[in-house]
């Protein structure tokens, strides 16, 4: 019986082995080009969505802050007993100790707080709204960098692996020498070193993109069993930019500088307020409706004759005194926030100055790399000039296949480092919009 069932397994797992080979070989693959990516960030990032409900609660304090005028009301009812004297009692058998009330009251104070509450309100919506904005651009950045970056280390795998198979080629030729008598042992022996240490930088390699694709992938919000397949290649167009002329246009516009300024008209609005709340006079309006009847166990309820009806309405002004005092609360808040509105100024003023710095940097960061780009851009028509020479030699006879294996690895070598110069432009150049709050193409 067992050795029926063992087989019975095993013809089931035979059938099945195409199958599961099928599902292995055709794994779900996401083609992603660099705009898809931004698409798929700005929809699935966490943060971005955080930022995106404290947005929308601002929105909601902002839209309901006129409720400020709002009378505060409360209905109530009570039940009393009162403990009459016993000479009353005598003079008036008939009189009950129990009452039933039940009343409607409403008040409303009308200060100057409330204006400045529901300002603070619209100003607070305005803060979320720069807010998110520098999380978005912040978040578009980061996926145009990782995506070139991935691009990149793509390609320097790519040489590394062929550096190798270049490598192994020469051991493989110089141990065949070796031992054919041609070449020493040391010969050997340094070719073999070559090969051996371009191993673990080849792994090293592989688990930087690694790493690189876990971070890209967190971005993007993507499940880990989805294979990534990136679509773009790394080229620039070469943009002749003036600092100057764009600090002072578009300085004022970064996003640091209006978070900034957005936090001192909430500083000046937040004094008006305790102002307001501890120097201004309060009008206070208040009314009540209630009505009354006693001894509802022998009262006929419905007639309207036995309630007692009543009705107030009562206006208030009141001015607060200890504002007077020196060194009081409110005096005391209102020069702490007079600190903080200066402090804040000043940071604003070291903003800016900031911004014009990263504006500057950037801009030598972008001369510095397309001079950088045109030398090894040089090396490149070099390298390939003796790439060139080496596969007449080869075709003619002259020198072997590794020779020219090699000239073709410093032709690739020399590729990829004007293809890491053109990620660091592209790097300065997403840096720079951010900084910019807007494209540089507009900015021309």
């Amino acid at each position: 019986m067992k050795k029926l069932f063992f087989k019975a397994k095993r013809v089931i797992l035979v059938c099945l082995f195409p199958f599961i080979g099928v599902f292995a070989v055709h794994a779900e693959t996401l083609n992603l080009d660099i705009q898809t990516a931004v698409d798929m960030a700005l929809q699935n990032n966490l943060n971005l969505q955080s930022e995106r409900i404290d947005l929308r609660t601002r929105e909601r304090v902002k839209s309901s802050s006129w409720n400020e005028y709002l009378p505060s009301m409360s209905i109530d009812a009570t039940s009393s007993y009162i403990n009459e004297a016993e000479a009353l009692s005598q003079l008036f058998p008939d009189t009950s100790q129990w009452y039933i009330s039940a009343g409607i009251r409403a008040s409303l104070d009308l200060t100057g707080t409330k204006k400045y509450s529901i300002r603070e309100a619209l100003l607070e919506y305005e803060s979320g709204k720069i807010s998110l904005e520098e999380v978005e651009k912040g978040l578009i950045r980061e996926i145009q960098k990782s995506f070139y970056y991935l691009i990149l280390l793509q390609e320097g795998i790519e040489i590394l692996n062929q550096n190798i198979d270049t490598a192994q080629k020469r051991y493989d030729q110089a141990k065949l020498n070796y031992e054919s008598g041609l070449v020493s042992e040391l010969t050997m022996l340094n070719t073999l070193v070559t090969l051996e240490n371009l191993k673990p930088e080849l792994e090293g390699a592989q688990v930087m993109y690694r790493t690189a694709e876990l971070q890209f992938r967190q971005l993007l919000g993507l499940r880990e069993n989805l294979d990534l397949k990136l679509i773009g290649i790394i080229d620039i167009e070469e943009i002749s930019l003036e600092s100057g002329h764009l600090i002072d246009s578009y300085a004022s516009g970064s996003l640091s500088v209006q978070s900034m300024e957005k936090t001192i008209q909430l500083l000046e609005n937040q004094k008006k307020l305790v102002k307001a709340a501890g120097f201004a006079p309060v009008l206070s309006v208040s009314s009540s409706l209630t009505t009354s009847v006693r001894d509802p166990l022998h009262t006929n309820l419905v007639n309207a004759a036995e309630w007692l009806d009543g009705f107030t309405f009562r206006v208030g002004l009141s001015l607060p005194l200890d504002s007077l005092i020196p060194s009081s609360k409110s005096k005391v808040s209102v020069q702490e926030i007079d600190d903080s509105i200066a402090m804040a100024h000043l940071e604003l003023t070291d903003t800016l100055q900031r911004v014009a710095v990263d504006i500057e940097t950037s801009v030598l960061n972008l001369q510095k790399s397309l001079k950088s780009m045109a030398s090894l851009e040089q090396n490149v028509v070099l390298a390939q000039k003796v790439y060139d020479l080496t596969e007449l030699e080869y075709n003619a006879g002259v020198t072997d296949l590794l020779r020219l294996e090699d000239a073709n690895d410093r032709l690739l070598e020399s590729k990829l480092a004007v293809l890491t110069e053109k990620y660091n432009y592209l790097s300065y150049l997403f840096d720079l919009e951010y900084t910019l709050n807007t494209s540089v193409v507009t900015a021309l």
